[in-house]
Formats: C-alpha cells, sequence, structure tokens
C-alpha cells in the first residue's frame, strides 16, 4: 500500500481533520490551500487552486517530484450556493460545478497516470446526503453532488482493472464553517424570502447537532484502507436516510422531509 496521500482543502472542516488523522496513522499527507497559511504539524501544504488546470498539474508534478506516485487522493475542497434554484444564475452554477465537479475531475486527471503505472489507488471523492437527497435552497450545491455520485460510480467500473478503486464518503450535516464559506446567490426573488428564511433556519440548528468532522475523517481513512472496499461511506445519520429514500413510499418520504426543513408552514397573510 503506497501511504502518500493527497488532501484537497484542508484548512478547516473535514479536511483538516482527515489530515490530522492520517498524518496520525502514518501516511505522508500533502494538503492543499487556495491561501498560504500556517502549517499543520505532519502535513506538507500545496498551494492549489482546483478550477485552474496548470495550478493543479503543478502541484500534482511538485508532490511526486519529492515522494513518487500519489497513493490515494482525496477530494474534499468545495463550497455550497445557497439561493433558490430559479435565484441562481448560470454563472454562479457554472463557478459551482467549476469547484465541485470539474475539480475533481482535473484531480481525478493528474494523479490516475501514476495510480495505473504503480497498479495501485484510492480515491475518495466527499459528496453529502444531498447527492441522493433534495437540497432545499442549495440546489445546485445538490446538482454538484449528485454529478459527483454518477461520475464516481462509473470511474471505479473503470480503474478497477488497473488496482484503483474511486469511493464516496457521504457526510450528513457536519459541524463545519459550510454555511459561512458558502456563497449567496446575488439575485433575491421577493417570493421565496420567507420559505428560505425557515430553511436555513431550520438548516443552521441542524449543523449545530450535527456530526464532528472527524467522524467523516475516520470514514475516509477507512475508504483509503479497507482491503475490500464499499463504494459508498455514509456517515452520521447517512445509513438511515439512504434506506429511507430506497425503501419509503415517496409521498411518506417527502412529508418528513418537508416538515424538517418546514417547507409547508403557512406563509404570513
Amino acid at each position: 500500500m503506497n501511504k502518500t496521500v493527497l488532501i484537497t482543502g484542508v484548512s478547516s472542516g473535514i479536511g483538516r481533520e482527515t489530515a490530522v488523522l492520517l498524518a496520525g496513522k502514518g501516511f505522508r499527507v500533502f494538503g492543499t490551500v487556495r491561501k498560504e497559511t500556517h502549517g499543520l504539524d505532519g502535513i506538507e501544504l500545496v498551494t492549489l487552486d482546483v478550477t485552474d488546470d496548470a495550478s493543479v498539474k503543478d502541484a500534482v508534478r511538485e508532490i511526486t517530484a519529492k515522494a513518487g506516485p500519489i497513493g490515494g487522493l482525496v477530494n474534499n475542497a468545495g463550497y455550497g450556493v445557497i439561493g433558490a434554484v430559479e435565484e441562481t444564475s448560470v454563472a454562479e452554477a457554472r463557478e459551482q460545478f467549476e469547484t465541485n465537479v470539474f475539480g475533481v475531475m482535473r484531480m481525478v486527471n493528474a494523479v490516475l497516470p501514476g495510480m495505473r503505472e504503480q497498479g495501485y489507488g484510492r480515491i475518495v471523492n466527499v459528496s453529502s446526503v444531498f447527492g441522493f437527497l433534495p437540497a432545499p435552497y442549495m440546489g445546485i450545491y445538490g446538482a454538484s453532488k449528485h454529478a459527483i455520485e454518477g461520475y464516481t460510480e462509473t470511474l471505479d467500473h473503470e480503474v478497477r482493472d488497473f488496482g484503483v478503486r474511486a469511493l464516496l464518503v457521504e457526510p450528513d450535516a457536519t459541524r463545519t464553517n459550510f454555511e459561512s464559506a458558502g456563497k449567496a446567490t446575488a439575485q433575491n426573488i421577493g417570493a421565496y424570502a420567507v420559505q428560505k428564511a425557515r430553511v436555513l433556519e431550520a438548516m443552521q440548528q441542524i449543523l449545530k447537532n450535527g456530526t464532528d468532522p472527524r467522524e467523516v475523517a475516520i470514514a475516509i481513512h477507512k475508504a483509503l484502507t479497507a482491503a475490500s472496499p464499499r463504494l459508498r461511506y455514509p456517515v452520521g445519520t447517512g445509513p438511515k436516510l439512504s434506506f429511507m429514500r430506497r425503501f419509503v413510499p415517496a409521498g411518506m418520504f417527502a412529508g418528513s422531509f418537508r416538515k424538517q426543513f418546514r417547507l409547508d408552514e403557512p406563509r404570513p397573510a
């Protein structure tokens, strides 16, 4: 097993917790940041912008020059556009996909030749429960995670013959700075204002009581090291939600989901 791992987005949250955990377990960890930042013990920081082809290629070239082929890639970098789908411009949606989807593709395309050559590799893409559930007022973020789900499942079939696996970790609401790191849509349509405020208030409460990011890091470690890995690693309430989505009648599930996010509460007169 090649224990050189590259993790995108280690400045905070899930990325930082994963980097610290893996370094403590003997991995050689390279963590990417967009700007210069204070170092983390046992982690070699690399400046990288997943939306820039040259930045990705240069960073991977730098890492392989130091450590040889990369054994594990954890695609964690990402953010969320917050707003109704109608409020979201095509430009904002394109920017969202540039980071959350095309950024993942750039990283995979940069490390995969080395993995194929060495006959081993693990690619772990951090998805979300919104990769298989609706994402009210974060619809484009949810669409990007749906895209990652389909992309990863196909990639996994294509690369298994080379000793490489592509896997998904699906966190539920996690205690990170997700909301503050998100980007609100430039447009605000008054018709959505009341319901959007309720949904975001409910989301704040869910995040406050959410999963510890270290639990997500533990799932990522399992995906990187399991002898026979699963395609999906749901975290927190993920297993329960996945089961409900598949087996609970659609109307019953939708009713429960809408109640949780206060979507059916009456609007003020």
